[in-house]
């Protein structure tokens, strides 16, 4: 049986949240069928819920995680810590000194 790509999402973080516009906020952006070049906010605060009820037998959800460039390991919550300015931060981590908030600074601003 073939099967179809008919909705995808991506982490993508709001990378000018917060008082002074440098804070990420997490998000997922998505697309579904009929528009699967646009992307807009999906889901409920931050998280994706897919019922199974809604999807036929033999759908496939497929998770697939950054890799860091240089270790090649995917990154793992290093936990919450205060960023400096009175508010916090997620802190992204790998086997190396590799830096995901500057990554991803860079690539969804």
């Amino acid at each position: 049986m073939q099967l179809r790509e008919t909705m995808r999402a991506r982490h993508a973080p709001d990378v000018y949240s917060g008082p002074n516009c440098d804070q990420h906020e997490p998000r997922w952006i998505g697309s579904d069928e009929g528009d699967m070049d646009g992307e807009g906010p999906v889901g409920t605060e931050g998280t994706l819920m897919l019922a199974a009820r809604t999807f036929p037998p033999g759908t496939v959800v497929t998770v697939l995680l950054p890799e860091c460039p240089h270790c090649h390991e995917t990154p793992h919550d290093m936990g919450d810590l205060p960023d400096g300015k009175g508010g916090w931060f997620t802190k992204w981590s790998c086997g190396c000194d590799f830096n995901w908030h500057d990554w991803a600074t860079n690539e969804f601003s």
